[in-house]
């Protein structure tokens, strides 16, 4: 945990520093553990995630601009004034294994620093004891919690740009003086910025949730025509000069598995086909047809294409594979990842076929449940 709570802590601290608090608000709102940001003297909230709300028995709105240990009972661990002043003047971070409500937590306070490299926050943050795991389940939360740390720590060098750009430029325009040429070039990087920090924000909330692709995984019984017809409808009413065509060799193709994370991977084979292609027209097919126990869901576009030598690389984690065509699109490297993930979920996998300059296939086979296989 403590690698994970000083990931987190870095990335707020880059935040904070640049007095951006919507960013840090939703942050702190897709990591997956109970955390608030304090004034480091006040000891007053000043924003908090929903578990960390629960966690305190307090509605969010109730408890932002309050005193964290006023807020609760005098014999809550967490009312304790002296961690957060030892951690305060220290600097040093504080752990603890304290029992709340016949469970034990998880409790670590870690500083965050200001512009001027003062502490002026700290981290607060609860993490619920679970049962003991084995085998597998144990290896697949070890591999979950070393993603998000190791994305953590990637979030928080990679959000100092996009935040240094808004920051700057936003400046500029507040002191005024700016030829309109020069205050519509301002309104232009903010607005790409602004949109690098929201995939930046959008991806956290992904690799929050990556523990749900296990086995407790909710599984109902899907088509996946239905599911993903009115995703290729609102992609070709979002990018009109793109032709997406949405080809099924059958009415149906069933399935067994969780609609949300089979729309978001199809969505992201779909959006990569969008983003990485040299201009905003060309065409994308998306087809569904049937390969004996599977069904194959691919997405071929006409784009940029990927050499060899890198396609071994795509579905790692974090892994960034940057072109002098697409250097401006490289995002996290989280989301074929994802995919991958969620193939390997469902019983499937996810494949690529693809050549530099002529696009390329991305395939997603998934079962199908062995009810439809009797049937035919």
């Amino acid at each position: 945990m403590d690698r994970r709570s000083e990931a987190i802590a870095q990335l707020l601290e880059t935040a904070l520093s640049e007095r951006f608090l919507t960013p840090v608000t939703e942050v702190i709102q897709a990591v997956p553990i109970a955390i608030a940001i304090v004034h480091a003297e006040e000891l007053r909230i000043l924003t908090l995630n929903d578990q960390m709300a629960d966690a305190l028995g307090r509605p969010a709105t109730e408890a932002v601009g309050r005193s964290i240990v006023e807020l609760i009972p005098a014999s809550h661990p967490l009312a304790d004034r002296r961690p957060y002043r030892d951690v305060a003047i220290s600097g040093r971070a504080f752990e603890a294994m304290p029992l709340i409500a016949n469970r034990f937590w998880q409790w670590f306070i870690r500083p965050l620093k200001g512009a001027d490299r003062s502490i002026e926050h700290l981290l607060v943050g609860l993490v619920a004891g679970a049962e003991p795991l084995r085998g597998g389940d144990l290896s697949r939360l070890l591999e979950m919690n070393a993603t998000k740390t190791e994305f953590l720590n990637l979030a928080a060098h990679e959000l100092r740009t996009p935040l240094g750009v808004i920051h700057g430029y936003a400046s500029l325009l507040a002191q005024g003086g700016l030829s309109a040429e020069h205050q519509h070039l301002a309104g232009i990087r903010i607005y790409e910025k602004a949109k690098h920090l929201s995939r930046l924000i959008n991806d956290l909330s992904l690799v929050a949730r990556l523990d749900e692709l296990g086995p407790s995984l909710a599984r109902e019984d899907l088509d996946l025509v239905g599911l993903l017809a009115p995703v290729v409808d609102e992609l070709r009413r979002r990018f009109p000069d793109l032709a997406i065509d949405f080809q099924f060799g059958e009415r149906r193709a069933e399935v067994t598995g969780d609609a949300y994370w089979l729309r978001l991977a199809v969505r992201e084979l779909l959006d990569n086909a969008i983003r990485f292609r040299p201009s905003p027209s060309g065409r994308i097919d998306l087809g569904i047809s049937s390969s004996g126990t599977s069904w194959r869901v691919s997405v071929l576009d006409d784009g940029f294409g990927i050499s060899a030598s890198d396609q071994e690389l795509l579905f790692e984690r974090f892994a960034r594979i940057e072109t002098d065509e697409n250097q401006h699109q490289v995002g996290m490297g989280i989301g074929l990842y994802m995919v991958r993930e969620v193939a390997r979920a469902h019983g499937g996998r996810v494949t690529v076929s693809s050549r530099t300059g002529a696009g390329s296939e991305f395939v997603l086979e998934l079962p199908r449940p062995p009810g439809v296989l009797r049937d035919r």
